[in-house]
């Protein structure tokens, strides 16, 4: 299956599944509870306590326990991998990846405790409800409803919920590829984290996927003059000249740049739009 079909078949998903029930809603909320109260911060968190609590769920599901693994370079940068077995090895598999850890929070920056799960006015709140905690649940709720149902993929599907990809030294992915490639050797890669559903007032307004990840540029900003002394006047003191250089680059508005891809989506988007 080429990865157009691929993803056509899973944009058809909510039209050949029956809705899900009130004790799949159930279970994908608390899984989103449960791993946004698991602090996995590079500083003092852990992903290998969220990556075992994801794996004891799929375990107590009744996933096989060679199929569902947690490993990791040292005890606090666990990452989880699991293999749905398709009805077929004459392709290669699918791996959807998806991290674990979250950026750094500290409780006086937040109204709310950013580690605790909080449901207010429709909205839910703490670290890594947005990025990426619920795509994590959404992952794990979705592989334990699909083996409940019996289902069987036309060839091997993989899970990898993995560390350190907002920071850190120990990115999941960058040390499966290094340490464990057989776990993960996959045709291709979807990632949650790169797109998805967009949805307004209950309804999907569109799919979107990343074309490409961005990337960020260094400026290296240096004065010289004769020397002397710190009091000289503003126009000889190269603090100030420097301090001035700075001040130029934060005004700067660099030109708008559209390629295919983004030119494409703002004439997508723009009827969806209003104002």
């Amino acid at each position: 299956m080429t990865f157009a079909r691929w993803t056509a078949a899973l944009l058809l998903l909510p039209a050949v599944l029956p809705a899900a029930d009130d004790a799949n809603r159930q279970l994908a909320h608390d899984l989103f509870q449960q791993l946004i109260e698991i602090n996995t911060t590079d500083s003092v968190g852990s992903t290998t306590k969220a990556a075992e609590a994801m794996a004891k769920r799929l375990l107590d599901a009744g996933f096989p326990a060679a199929d569902v693994k947690v490993l990791g370079p040292n005890d606090r940068r666990g990452n989880m991998v699991v293999r749905v077995h398709g009805t077929s090895t004459a392709q290669k598999p699918v791996l959807i990846i998806c991290h674990l850890d979250v950026v750094e929070a500290r409780r006086s920056d937040w109204t709310t405790d950013p580690f605790q799960f909080v449901e207010r006015d429709g909205y839910f709140y703490g670290r890594g409800t947005q990025d990426v905690k619920e795509n994590d649940a959404a992952l794990i709720a979705d592989l334990i409803r699909l083996h409940s149902e019996g289902w069987k993929p036309d060839r091997d599907l993989i899970v990898a919920l993995t560390a350190d990809e907002e920071g850190g030294k120990s990115n999941g992915v960058d040390w499966l590829l290094k340490n464990h490639r057989d776990l993960i050797d996959a045709a291709f890669v979807l990632n949650p984290d790169a797109g998805g559903v967009t949805s307004a007032k209950g309804k999907i307004v569109n799919v979107d996927v990343e074309a490409s990840e961005k990337l960020y540029a260094d400026y290296e900003l240096s004065v010289t003059n004769p020397g002397g002394h710190s009091s000289l006047p503003v126009p000889d003191n190269a603090i100030y000249r420097l301090v001035d250089g700075l001040a130029k680059v934060e005004k700067y508005v660099f030109p708008l740049e559209l390629n295919e891809v983004t030119r494409t989506y703002f004439e997508r988007r723009a009827p969806l739009e209003s104002g």
